[in-house]
């Protein structure tokens, strides 16, 4: 037993004695004054034990040096984070000091874009189990670019310079990548910082360029800017010009390329992409061109130089191919083809993935899970418009990006959201919230290419939860005098629990016919110029659609507002949980211009001592709700496969307040960030005009409020852009209103007079100072605008008979009436 228990001790002693063997690490460091700041998105690891060479900097982006004690030749395993979701093991070993250690594979990475991102390291010494860890927070991607500029004069464009500008703090711009940096030169030169990598076209602004009437004639240097390649030296000619220039030819070439290694520049092996359509935007036109088989294009168009052009890929191809409809777009300042410079160039480098263009896809269903199985059965309600965040792990190209439901409760979004093979999935929890809707779970995974399944609480089943009913109005084709016209009542109810039975209204303007033979819902009563069905529903969810028509008389005034109002009640016991889409209205113009691919926005008007503010015009200090209806129409020839509709919400506008109200067709709705939506008809092969006029039409309707903050004055604009397959935009009309006090205006009509009112073809105003002015339709167009003296007149002879907004700016206040055209 004795030699047995000093056998075991000696034993213990060898093994104590192991473990503290060898190069025992204790520590791990950066090299001192490591730059964690980068313009390219590649790196490289060096490790050295003890100290490193002082050229190690320029050769590793990060030099760790380990430390520890007892030196000697050692095998180490290096694990590496590197931050963006990927990691990588590696293995190496050295017998001296201060020299880098051999490692294979070699410790190098190329990340998806721009951004922090943190990397982590641990080293192990395997033969004494030490081991030391180190992370760095590294930016990358943000580019420093350099610009000595030097300004001269050619007034006359006589080719003999007249004056340098020289210490003037003239202000630059970059365009390029997706994005624009702004500079003012300081001694004739500017350093941009942040810059993403890329190449960049050099411009000056067009404000600072018309404010001191110079226009560019041309600009001397390389073609293009790059962003981290040191200092760049340009001369920029400048030529008396007219505040504007006049409109002359412009050019513009650039490449559609996947870019494989994320560097946003063509080479090695990355690979041309042809026949892609590139849109240019430049003011008073648009255009299409295609790329060749070399993924190169150019363009020549008419337009003012100095100004802007934007550029961007088409919407209905970049979703075709797996990419978000805005994701490629670019301004450029226009360039004269005969300036003797080479053309300003807008390429795109998409990031293709694996797949080379077909990106992953992630789908699922949004729905009431009755017998809360978390699968979507027979019977159970699907949740329209719902919205569905999904987030991307890793972080790429976009974190994170937001779709609704369509009728069916299914959503669907393709494109370079993650380099991972999965999402993570929610509901947003307000619309649960407001609903008294809660989540059966908290995040889903879904799996590229495949369908999940989100099941919602809604209350206990059919029949102990809550209804939503909702209803709009829209129009149908022109509204005109001595014609029949089509207006669409659209109602339904999208659960959880059945409706049980309601009450539908509807409305029409004094003076108008119903024809009761177009009426195809059964039961219901007329009097006066309103509808109204009892009706009774044990569904669900449900939609409905008729398409009444009415008989508009003549001897009417041209001009005038019809209004066409709904409304939707519950009658029995159920509970209605959204009351905000239980009302719709349409305002109709009469005789107003048939525009099949427009936009308007609906607020009904108010008076204040006879003075119409009209749907322009919205109060401030109450947080308004705002109805946008885009309507489209295929005029073509043929079938439209596909139809997007991009849309940009105003600032002003509460984004997280966006909700889906109706839609003509199936639509996918993806939230694309920057208050930019992104309405996708897929797949909808809409009729053309000549071969089925009356499907050939489309539309769709959201409601949205205004931030309350919103101060008077404040605007809200907004345009939409609709794509038919892969051809050029159709730009609606822009829809505008206004913030207004009705405090204050009997003391501001009294200092304003505007006579005679109706008018013929003169308006004489009257305001004791100079002025300017605009007229707008009902709608928010435009359609004349002009500046007068104190006893001033406005001549009405291009304006067609019908009714007006006047909007008057006299100082910093603003007048807005009526007015009415004979």
């Amino acid at each position: 037993m004795k030699k047995l228990f000093t056998l075991f001790f000696l034993t213990g002693l060898s093994l104590s004695a192991f473990s503290q063997a060898g190069y025992v690490l204790t520590g791990l460091n950066l090299m001192p004054n490591t730059v964690t700041t980068r313009c390219d998105t590649a790196i490289n690891l060096g490790f050295f034990a003890q100290s490193a060479p002082n050229n190690a900097q320029s050769s590793y982006t990060l030099p760790w040096i380990m430390t520890g004690n007892n030196f000697t030749a050692s095998q180490f395993q290096f694990i590496v984070n590197w931050g963006d979701g990927a990691s990588n093991t590696f293995n190496g070993g050295v017998s001296n000091t201060g020299v880098v250690i051999p490692v294979q594979p070699t410790p190098q990475h190329t990340y998806p874009g721009p951004g922090n991102y943190t990397v982590t390291v641990n080293i192990m010494n395997f033969s004494n189990q030490t081991w030391v860890s180190d992370s760095v927070v590294l930016t990358l991607g943000s580019c420093q670019l350099p610009v000595y500029s030097f300004v001269q004069v050619d007034c006359n464009n006589d080719g003999t310079i007249d004056s340098t500008l020289n210490n003037v703090p003239i202000p630059l711009v970059i365009t390029g990548s997706g994005q624009t940096y702004t500079g003012n030169m300081v001694n004739n030169f500017y350093n941009f910082t942040g810059v993403e990598p890329g190449l960049y076209t050099l411009g000056i602004d067009p404000a600072w360029l018309a404010a001191n009437n110079y226009v560019i004639d041309n600009i001397q240097g390389p073609p293009a800017l790059t962003a981290g390649a040191g200092a760049q030296t340009v001369v920029i000619t400048l030529n008396c010009g007219n505040g504007g220039g006049n409109i002359s030819p412009m050019c513009l070439t650039g490449k559609v390329f996947c870019d494989q290694n994320n560097d946003g520049q063509f080479n090695g092996n990355d690979t041309p992409i042809s026949n892609a359509p590139v849109v240019v935007n430049y003011g008073s036109g648009s255009m299409v061109v295609y790329t060749n088989l070399q993924g190169n294009y150019s363009a020549t168009y008419n337009a003012l130089p100095n100004a802007l052009t934007a550029v961007s890929l088409n919407g209905n191809w970049l979703s075709q191919h797996g990419f978000p409809a805005n994701l490629m777009m670019d301004t450029v300042m226009n360039m004269p083809c005969n300036a003797g410079a080479v053309p300003p160039n807008v390429s795109f480098a998409l990031n293709c993935g694996a797949n080379n263009g077909n990106p992953n896809c992630y789908s699922g269903y949004v729905f009431c899970d009755a017998n809360n199985n978390g699968t979507m059965d027979a019977g159970e309600l699907a949740l329209a418009n719902a919205p569905v965040n999904l987030t991307a792990t890793p972080p790429n190209n976009i974190n994170s990006v937001v779709v609704f439901t369509d009728s069916t409760g299914y959503f669907t979004y393709c494109g370079p959201l993650a380099n991972a093979n999965f999402v993570l999935a929610t509901v947003n929890q307000n619309y649960l919230a407001y609903l008294g809707y809660t989540a059966n779970f908290g995040v889903v995974t879904i799996p590229a290419n495949q369908t999940g399944n989100l099941p919602i609480n809604c209350g206990g089943g059919a029949g102990n939860g809550c209804a939503n009913l909702w209803t709009t109005v829209t129009p149908w084709i022109g509204y005109y005098q001595n014609t029949t016209a089509s207006i669409k009542l659209n109602w339904g109810n999208y659960g959880p629990s059945s409706s049980g039975t309601y009450t539908l209204t509807f409305t029409f303007p004094a003076g108008v016919t119903v024809n009761t033979a177009s009426i195809n819902t059964p039961g219901y009563t007329l009097a006066g110029n309103t509808l109204t069905w009892n009706l009774p529903n044990a569904w669900s969810g449900y939609s409905n659609t008729d398409i009444i028509t009415f008989n508009i008389p003549g001897g009417l005034l041209n001009g005038a507002n019809h209004y066409f109002t709904s409304t939707i009640t519950p009658t029995g016991n159920v509970q209605d949980c959204n009351l905000q889409n239980n009302n719709g209205a349409l305002l109709q113009v009469l005789g107003n211009a048939y525009d099949p691919n427009d936009k308007n926005v609906l607020k009904p008007a108010f008076y204040h001592n006879n003075n119409l503010f009209a749907t322009d015009e919205i109060e401030s200090g109450v947080q308004d709700v705002l109805t946008y209806t885009v309507r489209f129409q295929n005029t073509g020839n043929a079938p439209a496969q596909n139809v997007v509709v991009v849309d940009t919400l105003d600032a002003d506008l509460d984004w997280t307040s966006f909700n889906v109200i109706y839609s003509s067709h199936d639509m996918q709705v993806v939230n694309m960030g920057n208050g930019i939506m992104h309405f996708e008809f897929n797949a909808i092969w809409l009729p053309d005009s000549t071969t089925n006029e009356p499907e050939s039409h489309g539309e769709f309707m959201y409601r949205i409020q205004e931030n309350i903050g919103n101060s008077i004055g404040s605007e809200i604009t907004n345009t939409a852009h609709i794509f038919f397959d892969w051809n050029p935009a159709i730009v609606t009309n822009t829809t505008y209103n206004v913030n207004i006090a009705t405090e204050g205006v009997d003391e501001l009509s009294q200092k304003i007079k505007v006579f005679p009112n109706p008018a013929f073809n003169l308006l004489n105003v009257d305001v004791n100072e100079a002025f300017k002015y605009e007229i707008l339709d009902l709608n928010g167009r435009s359609i004349q605008k002009g500046s007068g003296d104190a006893m001033g007149q406005i001549s009405l002879e291009n304006i067609s008979t019908g009714t007006y907004v006047l909007r008057l700016n006299v100082g910093d206040t603003t007048f807005t009436s009526k007015l009415i055209k004979r």
